[in-house]
């Protein structure tokens, strides 16, 4: 008779074994829950630096060696009150180009606006995202390291003509001005006159590609350029005029002794009358009453206007104001610091009472006194 011994696994074998199953698959759990969570970690802080670009802009982006990437703040010129406003118009805002992310799914509105466990994303202070990680890896990514970085930056430059002069005395008759959103959906800009030496500064000027323009007398010469205004450090420019009104050519004239300045390169007489531009070089105001103007031709002139065709301070027909006479405004004016003024010397006539063919001045020496006892001298056109 043969036995057959039919030996089994004892309870305690049984037990040791399901405790070996028990923590290898805890261990492979553990595994799978932590590549889950770096799988995790690498969407949201990809999300992350996406809503961050939305808001400022992605800093590796160029066009023609300029940055041109500035996202929402570029565009609307203030920072987000809410992650919507990069996805929704705040409010007809004619400057917004959004929507500035992506959505993945069309279904899924509210997406772009939690982390990848599911949880909404903390904003504050319109630069600065905060994820909770799940409860257990936080994270936190800001546009900037304070929100006046992307919305007050200075922008500077200089401006000059095409000879490389600065502008000098005429710098009162150039106005440099800069364009950019007004951060409630509009555009507005900044005006300002650079210095005798052609430099010029703006202040809380929001980042972004911005349009800088230099006019000079408005008519003539124009330069404009655009700036990349980068967060904090902002922008500096050189402009330059196209022309070269300030080496000194026709119409040109000494500065003059006194408060009030002659610009040069502004005189000019079309039509029997003599235009010209004035500034007050004092940090005080001056109260000009009346004017004496000297010339060497026979002539008499009926008018004298203040600011271009504004206001008529002298209207005399017969007899007309002479060289060498002192005519009074009828309302004194008041020009204040830095402030330039056109003043127009209109209708000359060969004779006192008005009659004949009217003068034209051809680069003759003018010369101008003021009630204040400023005196400029320059050649007419």
């Amino acid at each position: 008779m043969i036995r057959i011994n039919q030996r089994g696994f004892t309870l305690i074998e049984v037990l040791m074994t399901i405790v070996i199953i028990g923590i290898l698959a805890a261990v492979a759990m553990r595994s799978v829950q932590s590549s889950i969570d770096s799988s995790r970690v690498r969407e949201t802080q990809a999300e992350m630096d996406e809503l961050i670009a939305a808001i400022a802009g992605n800093p590796d982006l160029y066009n023609n060696g300029m940055r041109s990437s500035f996202g929402y703040v570029g565009d609307v010129g203030a920072l987000p009150a809410s992650l919507d406003n990069l996805v929704t118009n705040p409010g007809g805002y004619s400057t917004w180009n959004g929507p500035y992310v992506s959505r993945r799914f069309t279904q899924d509105t509210e997406g772009f606006k939690k982390d990848a466990w599911g949880n909404n994303y903390t904003f504050s202070t319109g630069i600065t995202l905060a994820s909770t990680g799940g409860g257990s890896i936080p994270m936190t990514k800001s546009a900037s390291s304070a929100a006046a970085d992307l919305t007050t930056t200075p922008v500077q430059g200089t401006i000059t003509d095409a000879a490389g002069n600065p502008p000098g005395d005429s710098s009162v008759a150039i106005t440099v001005s800069i364009a950019y959103p007004d951060g409630a959906g509009g555009t507005t800009s900044l005006s300002t006159n650079p210095t005798a030496g052609g430099s010029f500064s703006f202040s809380n000027i929001p980042v972004g590609v911005r349009t800088i323009t230099a006019a000079y007398r408005a008519t003539n010469d124009t330069a404009r350029v655009y700036a990349a205004v980068l967060p904090k450090s902002g922008a500096t420019v050189a402009m330059r005029l196209p022309d070269a009104p300030f080496a000194g050519s026709g119409g040109s004239g000494g500065g003059g002794s006194g408060s009030i300045q002659f610009v040069s390169g502004t005189a000019s007489s079309p039509s029997s009358s003599i235009y010209f531009t004035i500034w007050n070089s004092s940090s005080s105001a001056i109260t000009v009453s009346s004017l004496q103007a000297n010339y060497t031709r026979t002539a008499y002139y009926r008018y004298v206007r203040w600011d271009g065709t504004a206001v008529t301070v002298f209207d005399r027909n017969n007899p007309r104001a002479s060289s060498g006479e002192t005519i009074n405004f009828s309302t004194a004016q008041t020009l204040n610091p830095n402030q330039a003024v056109q003043i127009r010397i209109e209708t000359f006539a060969p004779n006192i009472n008005g009659s004949g063919t009217a003068v034209q001045f051809a680069n003759d020496v003018i010369t101008i006194q003021f009630s204040d006892g400023s005196t400029i001298a320059f050649n007419s056109l």
